[in-house]
């Protein structure tokens, strides 16, 4: 039995809450999609480090995308089953860590999390530059984990991790119990746990017996994927 108190339950975005990729998406508009598929499959196959990828041979692809179009990508993205019902009933505090701020702060107000974490894509004139600066993608998901569970003054062991790839891995290894969502074959022996599906209601049952998630408001919910 799992005694542990948990006062944070950390998210991923892209393919864990999100049925999709803003990182594909900008892809397709841009016309790039082979030269992003080939980096991904490094990054899940090869060891690549994620962030370095994404700051230094994925973003300069999207140079010269408005950034009016980024906001309609990232609001035409669909959340994963459930969750939206699972999301938003989780009793303890809740965070994203995710790739882009525009992404994370949609993802932040929709599911009335606490805390948001991403890298901010450079804007001039109205369309990205193709650079990216914050504090993920400088130092990665774990470092930033630390800063914030410093910040609310409880320890890793007190944090439930749900992610998918191999850029949460050091989510997966800080966190006192960690989820993988349909995770990559790289890192599906990191979590504690790991589900075959993309589904949120998969993880009902794991929240529930370590006490952070109202199970009545989660049937309650009228949970569109949306």
């Amino acid at each position: 039995m799992d005694d542990t108190t948990y006062e944070l339950v950390v998210f991923d975005g892209d393919e864990t809450l999100i049925d999709g990729d803003i990182v594909e998406a900008l892809a397709e508009y841009a016309g790039v999609t082979p030269a992003v598929e080939e980096v991904k499959t490094e990054v899940w196959e090869h060891d690549l480090d994620a962030m370095e990828a994404l700051a230094e041979r994925l973003f300069p692809l999207f140079e010269g995308i408005p950034e009016t179009e980024v906001d309609r990508l990232v609001r035409s993205l669909r959340f994963a089953p459930g969750a939206r019902a699972v999301a938003r009933n989780v009793t303890c505090q809740t965070a994203i860590f995710t790739a882009l701020t525009p992404l994370a702060d949609w993802i932040a107000a929709e599911l009335e999390l606490d805390w948001r974490r991403a890298n901010e894509p450079l804007v001039a004139d109205g369309v990205l530059t193709g650079d990216l600066r914050g504090e993920i993608v400088d130092r990665g998901k774990g470092p930033v984990l630390d800063d914030l569970v410093a910040e609310l003054g409880i320890g890793p062991e007190q944090v439930i991790a749900v992610g998918d790839g191999p850029h949460d891995e050091p989510l997966f290894e800080r966190a006192g119990f960690s989820i993988g969502m349909d995770p990559k074959p790289s890192v599906r022996d990191v979590p504690d746990v790991a589900t075959e599906e993309q589904d949120f209601y998969e993880i009902v049952p794991e929240l529930d017996a370590r006490g952070v998630l109202d199970v009545d408001g989660v049937e309650a919910v009228d949970d569109g994927t949306a």
